[in-house]
């Protein structure tokens, strides 16, 4: 999956428009893209390094995330199944960081990360 996210980018992520993705070597990418947030067309930009079978480490180098690090952890399952964990650090430079709205920032971050992970499971579905 983490190979055909290279390849086949739009495809997994439908809300993602003119996606790129460059392979610096067999483990590091960086991948960008446009997308809509709130009525608003962003271009995002993210570094991520894979440590397969541990997980991916992400750092968002470009767009509302900018400075935000975080590691996806694949946590095997006794059914064939995987489970996911997420840690990092997020901010966010249109979120004004002198009003303590740690809360807002959460709740953007984990409906981001849900819709990625539903279009990830549509897409799962079709191969």
């Amino acid at each position: 999956m983490i190979k055909a996210h290279a390849t086949e980018g739009s495809l997994i992520h439908p809300s993602a428009k003119n996606v790129v993705t460059n392979l610096l070597n067999e483990n590091t990418f960086i991948n960008s893209w446009d997308e809509e947030i709130d009525t608003q067309s962003l271009h995002i930009k993210m570094k991520g390094t894979v440590f397969y079978p541990l997980g991916i480490a992400f750092e968002m180098i470009e767009g509302p995330f900018a400075g935000s690090i975080y590691f996806i952890y694949y946590l095997p399952l006794d059914n064939n199944q995987t489970k996911i964990a997420i840690a990092g650090e997020f901010r966010s430079a249109s979120i004004d960081p002198t009003i303590d709205d740690d809360e807002r920032l959460r709740s953007i971050v984990l409906s981001r990360f849900e819709k990625v992970f539903e279009e990830d499971c549509a897409y799962l579905k079709t191969i």
